[in-house]
């Protein structure tokens, strides 16, 4: 077992040092962390901690800090929770930080981040309604807009990981069963002809944006309620929204959204621009790191359920393709990783590059020539994610400006890209144990 043994929390500048609406950023900084195991001689010696898990460690250990006591991210702890009424935007986070945090419990032990993943889960599960009829997403409370907190992504972020893995780490608890059935049937109201299932919100003159990011996250909400309950509908869905992903993008039609000549998906179908970390990028022009990892992600989780060889095999094929995106458009010569290319750097965008490889491989999906042309990059973007993840290395927000084309908003996604640069820490200790 490992034993954390905790500090008080020291403020440091260089690790997540940022000031963000006047709150200053400070870091949890775990002074120690050990694991004990017999020696020869019976006695308990030392049992050395990889660096990488130790600064997954120092970094999930923000997510601890930054919990209210209800179980959300707190309005004064954390700086990156966008302030104002509680929007659609500040459920992004959620997800990726249990994910995250289920991950450290199993690293360390340390029940710490269970129950914070637990009650983070809760929190997510308690916080989102059933869609109206016809379906809006806004209503006017008290003279002030809300999100109804009903869209389609939000009920895949429901679904997995937050159902999901609080099911697999409380098995005696079956109180969401029945929410996470509703939340199933909820996510009904979403369905298209052409997509399978919409996203929940407009995008110019088009009823729904279809965005292949939120999709995805729908994909494995699905995937994991399935996993969960064995309810068939479920899969019958992921496998519907699966071909979404499988088919080439037409322009004027919702019904793909890969792209061919990127190889990779699209953010979305439909012209546009300006929506998170957009500044002039055309949704139907450019592929994003998000929807690159988040779709490669269910589409592999679906894989192994497939009966269809010829669907296993395009599935393989395009998340290897996605992989060699995110190498040859998005690598900087120093291993760092852009978001729609070679813009800025993003520490939770090499984080994303790393997750993704390190399924492939543990799929075996990677050919001798894939494994030959990608593994000197992996190489790359791991050396340079130890580089800026230290206390006193880790940049600003995860964000090196180079070109100056990528934005920080919401502040939410900031966590999202530190929960994977979590995750992606522990991978790498993996598959670089040395």
């Amino acid at each position: 077992m490992v034993v954390l043994r905790h500090t008080h929390l020291l403020a440091r500048r260089g690790f997540l040092g940022a000031t963000l609406g006047g709150a200053t950023l400070i870091a949890a900084a775990h002074g120690t962390v050990d694991a004990a195991e017999p020696g020869t001689d019976g006695t308990l010696r030392p049992k050395e901690i990889h660096p990488a898990t130790r600064r997954a460690i120092d970094l999930g250990s923000q997510f601890l800090r930054w919990q209210s006591d209800a179980g959300g991210l707190d309005p004064v702890k954390c700086p990156y929770r966008t302030p104002g009424r509680f929007n659609a935007y500040h459920l992004h986070a959620f997800a990726p930080m249990v994910r995250a945090l289920y991950r450290l419990y199993h690293e360390t032990d340390s029940r710490e981040y269970k129950l914070a993943a637990d009650r983070y889960a809760i929190f997510y599960m308690n916080c989102i309604h059933d869609p109206r009829v016809p379906y809006v997403n806004k209503a006017t409370l008290d003279g002030h807009e809300r999100n109804l907190l009903s869209s389609a992504w939000m009920f895949g972020k429901a679904l997995s990981p937050c159902y999901e893995q609080f099911c697999r780490h409380n098995p005696d608890e079956d109180a969401f069963e029945l929410k996470a059935h509703a939340v199933f049937r909820w996510l009904q109201k979403h369905r298209r002809e052409d997509g399978y299932f919409g996203v929940g919100y407009p995008l110019g003159d088009q009823p729904d944006a279809q965005f292949s990011c939120d999709l995805g996250e729908v994909g494995n909400g699905l995937v994991g309620f399935y996993s969960v309950s064995n309810h068939e509908p479920a899969l019958t869905d992921a496998i519907g929204l699966a071909q979404y992903f499988l088919t080439e993008h037409a322009d004027g039609s919702g019904r793909g959204v890969w792209s061919s000549p990127l190889g990779t998906w699209l953010v979305g179908p439909w012209p546009g621009t300006g929506a998170e970390h957009f500044s002039v990028q055309d949704f139907s022009r450019v592929g994003w790191g998000f929807s690159s990892w988040i779709v490669a992600d269910f589409l592999l989780r679906l894989r192994p359920h497939l009966k269809d060889e010829a669907m296993r095999d395009q599935i393989a094929e395009k998340c290897v393709k996605a992989l060699g995106w995110c190498y040859e458009t998005c690598q900087f010569d120093d291993g760092a990783h852009g978001m729609f290319g070679r813009d800025d750097k993003w520490v939770g965008m090499g984080a994303a590059a790393v997750l993704l490889h390190a399924l492939l491989k543990r799929e075996n999906l990677l050919s001798p020539e894939a494994t030959e042309a990608f593994d000197a990059r992996l190489e790359k973007a791991w050396r340079w994610l130890m580089d800026h993840t230290s206390r006193e290395t880790f940049p600003p927000d995860g964000y090196i400006k180079v070109a100056g084309t990528t934005s920080k908003k919401p502040l939410e996604n900031l966590v999202w890209l530190m929960a994977w640069t979590v995750e992606a820490l522990i991978e790498g200790s993996l598959l670089f144990p040395t």
